[in-house]
């Protein structure tokens, strides 16, 4: 008998089907319930906070996206994600027309 699929990790669901593999040939699976796509033992985790707190301070003091990824040993891919992620979070922006000011 074959193993039984593990349960998806968003929600814990037990309905979970195969979903083919992924581009390194791995068995991948897909949550009914959520929809969500994973693999049962990934190679990568999540990012600890530490790290995360970690690039936020070198990000402070100016230090190129180049340099942290050379110190911390995440991909440059990830670092740009992070970093625009937190730049969009903190930035306000409201979209649509700038009010023009009346001429004088």
């Amino acid at each position: 008998m074959p193993d039984a699929p593990p349960p998806c990790p968003r929600g814990s669901d037990p309905h979970v089907v195969r979903n083919g593999a992924t581009h390194s040939r791995v068995p991948s699976f897909r949550g009914r319930g959520c929809g969500r796509r994973f693999v049962a033992a990934p190679r990568k985790g999540p990012v600890p906070d530490a790290d995360q707190a970690a690039v936020e301070r070198m990000r402070a003091e100016r230090l190129s996206l180049r340099a942290v990824a050379r110190i911390t040993g995440r991909s440059r891919s990830w670092l740009q994600g992070f970093v625009n992620h937190r730049y969009r979070r903190r930035t306000p922006h409201a979209p649509g027309r700038r009010e023009n000011s009346p001429a004088t």
